[in-house]
């Protein structure tokens, strides 16, 4: 009896290992150069300056990365960009890590633009000029082409826009941690104002 119930145990656990294994990856559509271009909002290339983390109820969280803009390809030609990606690699998260420079195919709206290992992005390497075939063997020939001639970045502070800054998942840290902090002060006043009066009763 107690060897068919530890084999009946041992068939259920490596169900579990192998469901899980395939549920938790992340999957990919193959797509061409060209329709990576077609369905992005912003194409460019930018060397990382800031990543933080924001975390949020699904995912495991979102990464923020900031990244200083040297050509756009598509979209607005400007020289920050904001772009959040899944925390998590199993959640398909593009992995942005400070002073690195990407190639980044984002979605999204202008102002909340995010990516994905799905979406084409690359490390691509340092510098500032436009890429060129011969600088990486991922950049084939067909994404050179799909690219087409980008618009160089005008640089015209070092200094990243407020703006920018990495926040919280609904963009409002800087109003949650004021109300924090006034919230802090009222009951440091009330607690003071307690103790006064609990002196003066005696």
């Amino acid at each position: 009896m107690t060897s068919r119930v530890l084999a009946l145990l041992a068939l259920v656990a490596g169900l579990v290992v192998f469901t899980g294994g395939t549920a938790s990856a992340c999957q990919c559509v193959e797509r061409t150069p060209k329709d990576r271009m077609e369905g992005a909002v912003a194409v460019f290339t930018g060397t990382v300056t800031r990543v933080g983390v924001s975390p949020d109820e699904s995912g495991g969280g979102h990464v923020i990365a900031v990244l200083r803009a040297d050509h756009v390809y598509k979209g607005q030609a400007r020289e920050w960009f904001r772009v959040s990606t899944r925390k998590e690699g199993p959640a398909c998260g593009y992995d942005f890590a400070a002073g690195s420079r990407h190639l980044v195919f984002a979605g999204g709206r202008d102002e909340e633009l995010t990516t994905s290992s799905c979406s084409g992005s690359k490390q691509v390497p340092a510098g500032d000029r436009p890429l060129r075939r011969d600088d990486d063997e991922g950049l084939t020939r067909q994404l050179i082409v799909a690219l087409g001639t980008p618009t160089r970045v005008r640089h015209t502070s070092t200094a990243e826009p407020v703006a920018a800054e990495p926040a919280g998942p609904d963009g409002r840290t800087g109003v949650l941690v004021a109300a924090l902090v006034a919230l802090g002060a009222v009951a440091l006043a009330a607690g003071g104002g307690w103790a006064y009066r609990r002196r003066s009763s005696r």
